[in-house]
């Protein structure tokens, strides 16, 4: 083999292996879910927010139609709905029944915005570990997601 198919080989390769290890992303009625992770408190050192692991995540609204998330279970603890919100220098949580998902967007859930918290979990989690999390949509329904344990 000669040295630009060997490249070429290489290089084709490289990308199946990139797409293969790409973050799922799971989808109903316009609805898409994707790179959902559960941060560790370990991964929070220092940033005094509590000591429950929490979901990072993306949901992208592809749909014409408005939606809303109403409701979140795991398979691991109970799941709420929060969100981060700054009282000038203070970070305090609100708890929410719903998120509203406008058509056309995507928000990210994450560390000091809207996010799922976890209580009285029924097991311990470590870095690698999943776990099932059912997002409830008013108007997509219910889409079931995988969701991976990192410390970051």
């Amino acid at each position: 083999m000669n040295r630009p198919s060997t490249l070429i080989a290489f290089f084709i390769v490289l990308f199946i292996t990139a797409c293969s290890a790409s973050t799922s992303i799971s989808h109903q009625g316009g609805i898409e879910i994707s790179n959902v992770n559960v941060v560790l408190p370990a991964a929070m050192a220092g940033m005094d927010m509590g000591s429950d692991p929490f979901v990072s995540m993306r949901i992208k609204n592809a749909s014409g139609v408005d939606d809303r998330l109403v409701g979140v279970t795991s398979d691991f603890a109970e799941a709420m709905l929060n969100e981060t919100v700054m009282n000038g220098d203070v970070a305090t949580m609100k708890d929410l029944t719903s998120v509203d998902v406008p058509a056309g967007t995507t928000l990210e859930f994450k560390h000091g915005g809207f996010h799922i918290m976890f209580v009285n979990p029924s097991k311990e989690l470590k870095a690698g570990d999943s776990i099932k999390l059912t997002l409830e949509f008013e108007k997509a329904g219910k889409i079931t997601v995988s969701a991976s344990v990192t410390n970051e």
